[in-house]
Parts: C-alpha cells; sequence; structure tokens
C-alpha cells in the first residue's frame, strides 16, 4: 500500500515520515516476539491509528471547507476520494459526513485536534446528523463536546441519538423549517431476480416493525430438521410471510391479486429454447427459476399467453383457478398449520402447497394438498426435501441425506 521510493516533494514531509516508520516496522519478525511484548505493540498501534483517523478527519474537514475536490472537477468530495484515495464510496462519505460535523462546531474540532475526543466520537455524532441538526451544532457543539470528552463510545453514541431527537423537537418548533425525510424503502431488482434494498423507518414505526418481525419469527430450535437461522434470516422470512398475508387479503383461502408470469412455449414444456428466446419472467421482476413458478402456481390465479418469440401471441387461454377458499379452509383445519417437522406456523400464515406440481399434471385435490409456512414452502420447492402422502393420509416431509 505505501511507496516509501516517492519523492518527498509528493507529499508533506510529515506523511512521508509515517510512510517510512510503518514501512519499517511492517518488515519487523514477530515470530520471536514474547506474547506481552506483540500485546503493548498492539494495543499501541491501536492508540496511534485512532490519533491518525482523528488527523485524517481534521484535514478532511479543512479539505471540505476549502472544496478541494472542484479543483480536479469533480462533483462531490466524495467522488473524489473514492476515485483518489484507497477507499470505498460508503467510507468516503462516512468521513466527509464527520468532516461537515466539525467544521460545524468548533469546540468539537479543537476537541478533535487536541485528543480530548475521539474520531469514533465524532463518528457517532455524523451519524445522526442530517443537514437540519447540523444547523444546531453551533449551539449545542460545547455541550457536545465536553460529553464526548467524560462518556466512553457507547455511552455517548447514545447521547448523540437522544441529541437528535431534542434536537427535532426544536426544528420542529419552527414551522419555517422543511418537514424531516418520512418513512422510506429503497428497492431495485437484482440481475439474479431478487429484491434488494434497503429501508429507513422513523423509531415508532421501526420498532414496531422489528417487534412483529420477531414474535412472527422466533428462534428455530437448534435441532430444527433444516437448521436454525440468524436473526436476519428469521427477519427476512418473517417479513416476507407478512407481505403473503396482506397480498392475500389478509384472510385464509381469499384470492390474491394476480401476478402475471410470461412463459414461452419451449420452456413450458421442458425443452431448453436458446438463451435469448426463453421466457419465465414474473411481471415487474424478471426472470425466475422453475421452483419460484411451480411454487406461484401452488396458490396463485394463471392466466395462461402462449408466446412464439417476443412479440406474437399464439393464445390466450381463459384464467385457471387453483384452490377455492373452501378447499383451503378444509386443508388448514386438517392440517392445523406448517406440516413440516418443528414448524408451529398457524394455518393464517401457510400457503396451500400442490404435492403433484399443476404444471406437471397435478390435480387440484384436497388429498393432495397440504399447508406450508412460506419458508419450508420455498425449502419444499428449492430443494431435495419433498413430501409423502401416507396410506391413511398423513403426511410424510423426507430428505434422501437428512431426513430418516
Amino acid at each position: 500500500m505505501f511507496d516509501t521510493t516517492n519523492q518527498v516533494s509528493s507529499a508533506s514531509a510529515e506523511v512521508a515520515r509515517l510512510r517510512t516508520g510503518i514501512a519499517e516496522m511492517a518488515g519487523d519478525d514477530l515470530n520471536d516476539r514474547h506474547t506481552d511484548e506483540v500485546s503493548e505493540r498492539l494495543v499501541g498501534l491501536l492508540e496511534i491509528a485512532e490519533r491518525l483517523d482523528a488527523e485524517v478527519t481534521r484535514v478532511a474537514a479543512e479539505w471540505t471547507r476549502r472544496r478541494g475536490w472542484e479543483a480536479d472537477a469533480s462533483l462531490s468530495p466524495t467522488a473524489w476520494l473514492a476515485h483518489r484515495a484507497p477507499v470505498a464510496k460508503t467510507e468516503a462519505r462516512r468521513l466527509v459526513k464527520a468532516a461537515k460535523v466539525v467544521n460545524a462546531s468548533p469546540p468539537l474540532a479543537a476537541a478533535l485536534a487536541t485528543g480530548t475526543t475521539t474520531s469514533p466520537h465524532i463518528y457517532a455524532l455524523a451519524a445522526v446528523m442530517s443537514p437540519r441538526r447540523q444547523k444546531l451544532l453551533p449551539e449545542h457543539g460545547e455541550l457536545l463536546a465536553k460529553q464526548a470528552e467524560r462518556l466512553p463510545l457507547k455511552d455517548f453514541a447514545l447521547l448523540a441519538r437522544r441529541w437528535a431527537s431534542i434536537a427535532d423537537d426544536q426544528l420542529n418548533g419552527d414551522s419555517h423549517e422543511p418537514e424531516p425525510p418520512g418513512n422510506e424503502v429503497k428497492a431495485a431488482v437484482t440481475l439474479d431476480g431478487r429484491v434488494d434494498g434497503t429501508f429507513s423507518l422513523e423509531p415508532i414505526s421501526g420498532a414496531q416493525l422489528l417487534g412483529v418481525l420477531d414474535h412472527l419469527a422466533p428462534p428455530d430450535p437448534v435441532d430444527a430438521p433444516d437448521g436454525p437461522r440468524s436473526l436476519s434470516e428469521r427477519r427476512g422470512d418473517a417479513l416476507a410471510e407478512l407481505a403473503t398475508t396482506l397480498h392475500e387479503g389478509g384472510e385464509p383461502g381469499s384470492n390474491p391479486p394476480n401476478l402475471d408470469v410470461l412463459v414461452d412455449v419451449a420452456t413450458a414444456t421442458g425443452m431448453q429454447p436458446e438463451l435469448a428466446l426463453a421466457r419465465r419472467d414474473l411481471e415487474g421482476i424478471g426472470p425466475i427459476t422453475s421452483e419460484a413458478l411451480d411454487q406461484l402456481c401452488c396458490g396463485a390465479t394463471v392466466r395462461r399467453v402462449l408466446m412464439a418469440g417476443e412479440s406474437i401471441v399464439l393464445d390466450m387461454g381463459r384464467k385457471a383457478r387453483f384452490a377455492t377458499p373452501s378447499q383451503a379452509r378444509a386443508i388448514r383445519i386438517r392440517d392445523g398449520g406448517c406440516i413440516f417437522p418443528s414448524c408451529d406456523r398457524p394455518p393464517a400464515w401457510c400457503d396451500i402447497h400442490h404435492i403433484d406440481g399443476w404444471l406437471n399434471g397435478g390435480n387440484t385435490d384436497v388429498a393432495r394438498m397440504c399447508c406450508l409456512c412460506r419458508r419450508h414452502h420455498t425449502l419444499i420447492h428449492s430443494s431435495q426435501w419433498t413430501i409423502v402422502v401416507q396410506p391413511d393420509g398423513s403426511f410424510r416431509v423426507t430428505h434422501p441425506i437428512r431426513a430418516p
């Protein structure tokens, strides 16, 4: 990373000395060093790294104040840093935000320069900063600097969040201030057909959402047949189940809105058309897998549109309905919820799964359908887990390796 052969004129003498010192230290063999000595060096380097990070933030503040990126015709400080320095855009954006905090408050700038506060404290404050809140830093900067000097990072981060709420209260009293941003969801369809994105919710809505998700997807048993999920996986599955229930009207057996899937004739009949001609697209999302199509067909209304190539419509058949509300109600009463071993999802949170795929000629018979929660419905369609109907009409979930 560091090139000590550069001429000192290409950078300040101080930076050149740092590069030389780090290069010399990097060449030191640690194998013969005592563990205590290695520990002492590690702590010392971390202390130096924090002070170096503080200096980076302080210099970045002066650089942004001078709008140094404009000399290279760059459109923003973040873009300039990501192009000229070994940092990603996310880190560059974080640095610029911290620099703006330092510029907006002389007491915080002085505390950072003298070492009475640390760069992580500045970053913690920058994390809750917005253009509206930043207007109050000249008034509140001295108080925040004193608290940053007194409090450990964890406590100061909480204090910064509290300050943000107080700042919002003060700003909301000024009718001329623009309203703060509301709830936001940013989503995009990725190349592999997944919906990826981020969301930002105001505190009450965010707490309610997390509470609902954690209630719907509590921790899995350690010995769950398909393995315990992480917190993020459980919340993702719960969000999918929540969307499914609302999509279906919030009532078991209700008819969902239409989801259109465009499938070319060759793909529908199991052939392998040319890649450019193959089509199995979920409207609004794009290409989906055959497993996803099979799962969708378990509980959707299918409208057949047979295509030849990209634009010629051969036939538009009538809608084909699957499980009727009465059938779905009977299945949910019979199964009492998801039939997958160890799963306790109630009937209202379950899909109706066709054991014999409708696209493969399966009939819509109550005896050949069962309840599966969204997570296990997806698992059945995308893995080697299968469902076998026993002679007594019960169901047995099997796997060639994991299930007995």
